[in-house]
């Protein structure tokens, strides 16, 4: 049935740095200065696949922290077209995919239940989101938004209509964070994800991660912004039980 598409937990790849990182030089360093227009307009003078993710990734970022649906439905669906020109110049890369998943994500996160569901995007992030893991089953990038998708789907009650299983969701965060201990988006979105799950057995991982989160120095600015977020989450849960389900309750 419908359910509200709120798979944000994939926002986990938007502060990964591209192996081929060299090629993209400035347009690199403007993204991790969080100057995300120009990233744009670099990348549509550059024209090749790097900078192409780069551009889907700051349009993503663009999108997630927009307070204005319309606005983040449009970053979004522009994060897209960058995503699907990506994968066409470079079909073995699995970052055009992540970032086709995650833009499907943010775009069903800001629009209707209904019109997410009538244009599946819950499956067609998932099936963007396997192409990655074939091609690169370690990547902890993969690992965190396959983990989030699966938890996320299965919170929201589809788990039986797409398949999504929260015990192998925890399974591969766990994979994703043995994989890049230090990384504070990724250490981030587990803790919320396994606290939104309200498992207990869980509970200890997500105050691990959210430590971690809350303590590693920040690289760029979408790691800091994302740092800013664990802050608030870790003020929210010195407040009791309810005002952490509130925090996590109004997270994209």
């Amino acid at each position: 049935m419908p359910f509200k598409f709120l798979l944000v937990g994939l926002i986990a790849f938007f502060s990964s740095v591209p192996a081929h990182a060299s090629a993209v030089g400035g347009t690199l360093a403007l993204y991790e200065a969080g100057r995300y227009d120009d990233v744009v307009t670099r990348a549509e003078t550059e024209a090749n696949a790097a900078s192409f993710v780069l551009a889907a990734r700051a349009l993503n970022a663009v999108a997630y922290f927009a307070d204005d649906r319309k606005e983040a439905r449009r970053a979004a669906a522009r994060a897209l077209e960058f995503s699907e020109a990506a994968i066409e110049a470079a079909p073995d890369d699995p970052e055009g995919h992540l970032q086709a998943a995650i833009s499907m994500a943010v775009r069903g996160a800001n629009m209707a239940p209904a019109r997410a569901f009538f244009l599946g995007l819950a499956r067609r992030s998932r099936r963007h989101i396997d192409d990655a893991l074939a091609l690169n089953p370690d990547n902890a990038w993969a690992l965190s938004t396959s983990a989030a998708w699966r938890l996320e789907v299965a919170r929201r009650g589809g788990g039986r209509l797409y398949g999504a299983d929260p015990d192998e969701g925890f399974r591969e965060f766990v994979r994703a964070r043995q994989n890049d201990p230090d990384n504070i988006v990724i250490a981030y979105e587990c803790a919320l994800r396994l606290l939104a799950s309200e498992n207990v057995v869980w509970r200890q991982d997500a105050l691990e991660a959210l430590e971690v989160a809350l303590n590693v120095a920040p690289a760029t600015a979408f790691e800091a912004d994302i740092q800013a977020r664990a802050k608030a989450l870790q003020s929210a849960m010195t407040k009791g039980r309810k005002a952490e389900l509130a925090f996590i309750a109004a997270q994209p």
